[in-house]
Parts: C-alpha cells; sequence; structure tokens
C-alpha cells in the first residue's frame, strides 16, 4: 500500500468485508471476497472500477469501457469495448451503497471525500464532463508512461497533419494559444480538477506538437505553468523532426531548465520508401541531429515505432533501416522506446495500400513483426533504454 495510506475494514452481512483506503491522491473501495475494487479521485470521481472479474476505466468526458483479453493468432490481445451510462451507473451505484452502509462509522478524516463519493452519481458526473468538455478539445493520445499527466491544450491540432495513417487530429485546425487564452486555460483547468490534480504526476503539452511554438513565446507559457501548478513540475510534449530543427540545443536547454524532461518523437519507421507512403517523409539526418540537440540540452527522447506498417512487403526493410537509425541516436538512461502496433485510424492509409497493391497484415502477423522489432531493439541497444509495446486503443483521459 502506498505511503501515508490509511485503511479502515468494515464486516459487511454474508461473510462479506469492506476495505475503505484513503489515500493522498486516491480513495478506494475494496470488497471481499468478491475482489470488487472502485477507485475514485479526491473529487469523489469514478476513475475506474474492477466488478465481477471485470475491468472497467471512466473517462473523464464520462465514457466508461470493458477492458478484457482475448486469444487470436496465438497471441494474447487486449480488447477494449465501450458500455452504456446505465450499465456503467449500476456498478457505479453498487459502489456508493457499500460506502452508505458503513458511512456512520467512519472517522473525521474520512468524512469529507466519503460525502462526496455518495453524492456524486451518474448526473453528476454528466454534468461534470460538460465542464470538461468546455474546457478541452478532445484529449486523442498520450505516450503511454504520460496517460496520468495533466494535459494542458496550450495548442490545438497538428501543424503537419499530413499522415495518411493517423486521424487524431483531422478534427480540428491547428492554431497556438495567445497568452491570455493560456492563462484563462490553466486557471480553468485547475478548478476543474481541484484536488483530483493530486492524481496528476506530470504536465503534458498538447495537442500534436507543442514545441512547434516560438521559443519566446513557449518560455512564456512553462513560466505561466510553473506558478499555476507548482506541484506537477516535470513537463512532456510530442515533438516531430520539422520543429526538431528549428530548435537547437541552447533552447532545448533553456526548456530543461523550466521542466522539460522528455519529448516523444514518431519515427515510425527508420525506412525512407515507406515513409513517403505514410505521408510523413522526413531524412535521417535531420532526425540524428535533433537527438544530438536533444541531448546536449538535457532532454530525454522517446521514439514510436509503427510495427505492421507497409505489411509485409516492407517488413524487412522497416525493421533494418528502423534499427539502423535508432541506433545512430546514442540512446541511453531515461530515453525510451515504443513500439506501436499498427492500428487502423485513417481511411486514407488502406487507399495508400489498395493503390501500391501492398496487403494489410492481420493481428497476428503485426504482433510478429513486434515481436521481431523488440527482439532486435533490445539486442542491439544499450540496457538503460526502456522499450515496450504502445498500444492505442488502450488510451483513455
Amino acid at each position: 500500500m502506498g505511503k501515508n495510506a490509511e485503511i479502515l475494514n468494515f464486516a459487511l452481512p454474508g461473510d462479506r468485508t469492506l476495505g475503505v483506503t484513503l489515500k493522498p491522491h486516491a480513495f478506494n473501495l475494496f470488497e471481499k471476497p468478491q475482489e470488487n475494487l472502485w477507485t475514485f479521485d479526491l473529487e469523489g470521481r469514478l476513475l475506474g472500477m474492477y466488478v465481477d472479474g471485470v475491468n472497467y476505466r471512466r473517462t473523464l468526458d464520462n465514457r466508461y469501457f470493458r477492458k478484457s483479453r482475448i486469444r487470436m493468432h496465438g497471441e494474447d490481445f487486449r480488447q477494449v469495448i465501450e458500455i452504456s451510462q446505465d450499465k456503467s451507473a449500476l456498478l457505479l451505484d453498487r459502489s456508493r451503497e457499500l460506502l452508505a452502509s458503513v458511512a456512520d462509522q467512519l472517522p473525521l478524516n474520512f468524512e469529507n471525500i466519503a460525502e462526496r463519493v455518495l453524492t456524486t452519481d451518474m448526473s453528476v458526473l454528466e454534468k461534470d464532463a460538460a465542464v470538461f468538455r468546455d474546457i478541452y478539445l478532445p484529449i486523442s493520445i498520450l505516450p503511454p508512461d504520460q496517460y496520468m499527466a495533466l494535459v494542458l491544450q496550450v495548442s490545438e491540432g497538428c501543424n503537419y497533419n499530413q499522415c495518411t495513417f493517423c486521424n487524431f487530429y483531422r478534427d480540428r485546425t491547428f492554431r497556438i494559444k495567445s497568452q491570455v487564452e493560456v492563462e484563462e486555460h490553466l486557471l480553468a483547468v485547475r478548478d476543474f480538477f481541484g484536488a483530483g490534480i493530486k492524481l496528476r504526476r506530470s504536465v503534458f503539452l498538447a495537442d500534436a506538437n507543442a514545441l512547434v511554438i516560438p521559443q519566446n513565446r513557449l518560455v512564456a507559457i512553462l513560466d505561466t505553468i510553473h506558478r499555476e501548478f507548482p506541484e506537477v513540475p516535470q513537463i512532456y510534449s510530442f515533438i516531430d523532426v520539422f520543429t526538431g530543427v528549428r530548435k537547437g540545443s541552447a533552447d532545448f536547454a533553456r526548456l530543461a531548465e523550466l521542466g522539460l524532461r522528455r519529448v516523444y518523437l514518431g519515427l515510425e519507421s527508420g525506412n525512407p520508401a515507406l515513409l513517403e507512403l505514410l505521408g510523413k517523409p522526413q531524412l535521417s539526418d535531420d532526425i540524428i541531429q535533433l537527438g544530438k540537440d536533444l541531448k546536449a540540452g538535457g532532454v530525454q527522447l522517446g521514439v514510436i515505432l509503427l510495427a505492421g506498417a507497409g505489411g509485409e512487403q516492407f517488413r524487412r526493410a522497416h525493421l533494418k533501416d528502423s534499427i539502423a537509425l535508432i541506433e545512430k541516436l546514442d540512446l541511453g538512461f531515461g530515453d525510451m522506446i515504443y513500439i506501436s502496433e499498427f492500428y487502423e485510424t485513417n481511411r486514407e492509409y488502406r487507399k495508400v495500400m489498395e493503390r501500391e497493391q501492398i496487403e494489410l497484415p492481420e493481428p497476428g502477423t503485426i504482433r510478429k513483426i513486434s515481436n521481431e522489432l523488440r527482439f532486435e531493439l533490445r539486442r542491439k541497444i544499450h540496457k538503460d533504454v526502456s522499450i515496450s509495446v504502445y498500444d492505442i486503443q488502450q488510451f483513455f483521459y
């Protein structure tokens, strides 16, 4: 159990018990022997639950997803299915009924959060979600290690937005918020999260490439973020090569002084022909220079590879050229490599593959390609570099 967690246990009818846990950042209910678990933030918002052997997650815009595993092609795959609010409300109400049954036995320091949970039913959560939707455009994707970040949309959309495989930002025009808009956004975010901000481990600058913001404006924004959120000092962001060549090591060093710890680069592949098909041509020399500038500036790098892109036709070239390029990046402690198993989000990719007469691989083949990449990277890349799978279907915010 986490540091400073307080745990209470209560007997319930039918030889059941209810564990009530108050942590510095969250509140849990644990029903035994059923092993049912509900987790809330300190504002009383449901975050997730494990009920009757099934794992569920709630998003801040009040959608609910059931998570499970299925066996296909000799491999285990994670499956995510959205479920209705009506079904979710029944599961939520079970937790509130359990808590209500022991509410008069709770000590004073539990009463505030217990009251919040007891009064936060589905209708309250939907009103809360409406506030969230007023503050944020949909948060399309984050790197897996940033799923619990405090997202700040200091820019909107993607300044490139031409990748054939990506549909994350097609619903919005790219723009950089003014300093006044940023300050208003930060105040609204702090107001919305309230005590729930204690769950957030870092700040993530959104949307797709906030580092495209001109350096002077970006420095002012980071100063403002530190003033408004001093409890979340570490900052992360996506970057692309087109932006990276505009900033040098001195720029990155200044951003590192202001808390920038790691940036995430959608490398996708080291093979130029495949990158052309993906609508994301980028020069290896620019990528290598970006890596050098980041290192010299003290900023860590997360690299994302797209396993299965280009199918069997590009399988060997993708593997060979991607590893060769990554070897030149001199990754080390704190750097990361994510292998994103291809999942179609944009019909344009299918059209390109059909035009080139490239057969789309099945999930089992994509998994094999992913395993090949991971195996070869682990053999050739420094052991201090984290290498893991990036499943975009598992993202919730």
